[in-house]
């Protein structure tokens, strides 16, 4: 996944370690993992979920628990006002990149914003080439990077949540669906992405501003109890929602539909599987609005597949919630990558 996995941010190091702490910055929570890599495969040494940080605070440096400290942070986040999109542009022959100013223009952002793309498809005479772009805004970035002014972990990369959870995917289940098209989806507390894959390969993908804190304030309005008791709810299956889910979430699964026939006729195949991960993955009534518009399988993972956990190393409690830890995961999943 290193050719699909590189969105923007600060400029990566090639590492050469095999010790690296993957740290997904959300809004309800920080969600910290540590991975070693060795000859037998990637092991977790350790995990850990930390308060949320404020944006809208200034920078403090992140204090990570001793145990959780390795020498290079790969760093991902929410991204409210970051932009992920397929771009097709021609490319000088030879040229494998494209230029900031026009990733900019292909993104619609302003100087205001880091982008970066990677070569998905090399456009063949005077066909457009196919990459995956992201942008987010450089305050962002630098508040990241300022909360680590010096020692480790040294940030090596700052990335879009939405896009770093499919390294971890990848590494748990691509072997699963190597020959398949299957769609990935990331529901957090305030934004969703969805990707589809067509043989491993990335060929759409999206962002939508709604995630499991919408669905939980609806569904309070609605029954008139308080937000835990309707996050309950949304994971009873004896309760019926649906409606109320669906009238809440329905541009969003809309747009999925859409894509979805989109991607069938133009890559002539058929996506059987909805792979589904983030915190809102852990809502009953959630899933099953996404098989229902989709007519598709819909699967939960783990980022923790295929990756070694020593006894006692996942805790019970976090254990329960693996899904959260898809993106914190794949920012380090992707850092091996890199070296």
């Amino acid at each position: 996944m290193k050719a699909k996995r590189k969105v923007a941010g600060a400029n990566r190091p090639q590492l050469k370690t095999a010790d690296l702490v993957g740290i997904d910055f959300s809004t309800t929570a920080t969600k910290v993992v540590r991975l070693k890599k060795s000859k037998e495969g990637i092991a977790l040494a350790g995990i850990d979920l930390l308060p949320a940080v404020d944006l809208g605070a200034p920078s403090q440096r992140l204090e990570l628990p001793r145990n959780m400290v390795a020498y290079y942070g790969c760093l991902a986040y929410s991204g409210l006002s970051s932009v992920v999109r397929m771009v097709n542009a021609p490319l000088v022959e030879g040229e494998t990149e494209l230029p900031d100013e026009k990733l900019r223009a292909l993104l619609n952002v302003g100087e205001d914003y880091r982008v970066s793309a990677t070569l998905l498809k090399k456009g063949r005479g005077r066909q457009d080439s196919s990459f995956l772009a992201a942008a987010m805004p450089a305050d962002d970035v630098r508040f990241f990077l300022n909360m680590f002014p010096s020692g480790p972990p040294a940030p090596a990369s700052v990335e879009v949540s939405g896009l770093a959870f499919v390294s971890a995917f990848l590494h748990a289940r691509g072997d699963e669906c190597a020959n398949e098209a299957v769609c990935l989806i990331e529901t957090g507390e305030s934004v969703s992405h969805f990707v589809f894959l067509n043989r491993g390969a990335v060929v759409l993908v999206g962002k939508f501003d709604v995630g499991g804190g919408m669905l939980q304030r609806r569904m309070a309005e609605e029954l008139g109890v308080d937000t835990e008791l309707a996050r309950t709810i949304l994971g009873d299956q004896s309760i019926n929602v649906s409606a109320s889910l669906v009238g809440t979430m329905n541009p969003f699964l809309k747009q999925l539909s859409i894509s979805k026939d989109f991607i069938e006729r133009h890559q002539g195949c058929r996506v059987s599987k909805t792979y589904v991960s983030g915190g809102a993955s852990l809502f009953t009534h959630w899933t099953q609005a996404v098989g229902q518009e989709l007519h598709t399988e819909v699967v939960p993972w783990s980022p923790f597949e295929n990756i070694q956990c020593e006894p006692n190393i996942l805790p019970a409690n976090l254990a329960e919630q693996a899904t959260r830890f898809s993106a914190a995961v794949g920012a380090a999943v992707g850092g091996f990558l890199e070296s």
